[in-house]
């Protein structure tokens, strides 16, 4: 019988407590440590956490058998731990992954993969040196109706795709740890935190773009809008939008794909996933699965099995950071 990786975590915010909730409802995992700097976290009370896409609250939580450390550099000591779990601000995602790949864990840390290339590079060469997985949380990935959308564009049942559009909005992030995520020199805006993942998605299905033309809005130091075209000589005209609102809007993701005999629509907001062929639109069947839970399944799955994560890599999760960083990059530009 093979016994459950253990698991330390580090950082319980919205996604350290989706994490949480993952690995217990897996039968592979046990988290068997936690850090973060709140007592009042360390001590299960996680009524304060709040997460885009999930508004449901945790009042307390049970940490029975669980050891808590303030200090994550404690936990990296504890040689029981297999996989460190990392879901901290962005600019501690360098610093910590490669401390725990150097403590010789594998690890799972939450998207963008760093701050700018030169850290993306440095975390992916740590990984290499000390022979151990990591994996970045590109959670589209294994979102059914992204990867559905992948099978059938790949399949080539419905011609080539000619052009492709995405939408990601929601209110500006108000409720994060010190306010960072609403901080632009620590998430990089909506642009780095929130837009990167359909920069993923469409870089998983279509490449890397030839060319990228893009603009935005930057308010107070937090890029706050973009809006992105990205141009193929042998592909499809791709266009992204993403924004925050200060007056609350709800959360909403879209994507749609139009093929030459075929098109596929996805609408958050109206809960669409149809294919229109011929004038005519029919759903398209898709498992009701939680893309967290198949994240950490995946990579919990790879580690028992001693096989390599194929789905992401360090490098296509780079290539995502060095798209939008030339996205901010025009749009920064055109601030002055």
């Amino acid at each position: 019988m093979t016994l459950p990786i253990n698991v330390g975590l580090i950082g319980i915010g919205g996604m350290g407590r989706m994490h949480f909730n993952c690995y217990k409802n897996n039968p592979g995992a046990r988290i068997v440590a936690l850090a973060d700097v709140d007592q009042r976290k360390r001590e299960g009370d996680w009524g304060s956490i709040g997460l885009n896409i999930d508004t449901s609250k945790t009042e307390r939580v049970d940490l029975s058998g669980i050891q808590t450390y303030e200090n994550w550099q404690e936990m990296l000591a504890d040689d029981s731990i297999r996989l460190v779990d990392i879901c901290l601000p962005t600019p501690l995602h360098a610093q910590v992954t490669i401390a725990a790949l150097q403590a010789g864990k594998d690890v799972l840390c939450e998207k963008p993969m760093a701050m700018n290339a030169q850290e993306c590079q440095q975390m992916a060469q740590a990984a290499r040196e000390a022979g151990r997985q990591l994996l970045i949380g590109h959670c589209l990935r294994y979102w059914p109706a992204y990867v559905q959308t992948q099978k059938l564009i790949a399949s080539g049942e419905f011609g080539r795709p000619l052009y492709a559009s995405f939408h990601r909005s929601s209110g500006t992030p108000l409720w994060s740890y010190n306010n960072w995520l609403a901080t632009g020199s620590q998430s990089g805006g909506v642009v780095l935190d929130m837009h990167i993942h359909d920069v993923d998605a469409a870089l998983w299905w279509f490449g890397a773009p030839d060319e990228i033309h893009a603009d935005g809005l930057i308010q107070n130091d937090l890029p706050m809008s973009v809006d992105a075209t990205w141009r193929y000589n042998n592909g499809p005209l791709v266009s992204l939008h993403g924004g925050w609102d200060n007056n609350g809007s709800p959360f909403r993701f879209a994507f749609k794909v139009v093929m030459e005999h075929a098109s596929i629509l996805c609408d958050s907001s109206t809960n669409t996933f149809c294919l229109l062929q011929d004038g005519e639109s029919r759903d398209i069947p898709v498992a009701d699965e939680l893309a967290y839970q198949n994240e950490i399944n995946d990579f919990i799955a790879c580690l028992s099995e001693d096989r390599p994560l194929q789905r992401v890599t360090p490098e296509s999760s780079q290539l995502a950071v060095t798209t939008v960083s030339e996205e901010l990059r025009q749009i920064e530009a055109k601030q002055r």
